[in-house]
């Protein structure tokens, strides 16, 4: 092996490596910007709904707000189990919420929640949540 075609190769693997590096380093500022826009619109959104909630206080979770006020759908994350919850419209000031709560890609409780009605949305969205966080802590 001549000294050149040694340069050569060497010279390759360290373009093929600065290539590697640039692109993590492209994919981590990438995944750093959305996470930030998502947390500016989730605390945009999120203000009213989450006033005097432990689901908005408690740094382990995460959540993705929906912005159907109707009937909608949300989803955090709490203690390794992943909360998907769901609200709808019964009547005029009356809402229902429920939630499956999945860990491991599996449905551990499926359509738990409060067995009451509320008059907002997003009440009962985060009573639903607070159920849900509840029943983590019981049976997680």
């Amino acid at each position: 092996m001549t000294e050149d075609s040694t340069v050569r190769r060497d010279l390759q693997f360290t373009g093929r490596s600065c290539w590697f590096a640039a692109g993590l380093l492209v994919g981590a500022l990438a995944a750093g910007f959305c996470a930030a826009l998502g947390a500016r619109r989730a605390l945009r959104t999120g203000d009213e709904s989450s006033a005097g909630s432990d689901i908005g206080q408690d740094p382990r979770v995460v959540a993705l707000m929906s912005a159907s006020p109707d009937s909608g759908s949300d989803m955090f994350e709490y203690r390794g189990f992943v909360v998907h919850l769901f609200w709808q419209a019964l009547g005029r000031e009356r809402y229902k919420a429920w939630c499956d709560i999945w860990e491991a890609g599996a449905v551990v409780q499926e359509a738990g929640g409060p067995p009451a009605t509320y008059p907002t949305a997003a009440e009962a969205r985060m009573a639903a949540g607070a159920w849900a966080r509840h029943w983590v802590q019981n049976n997680g």
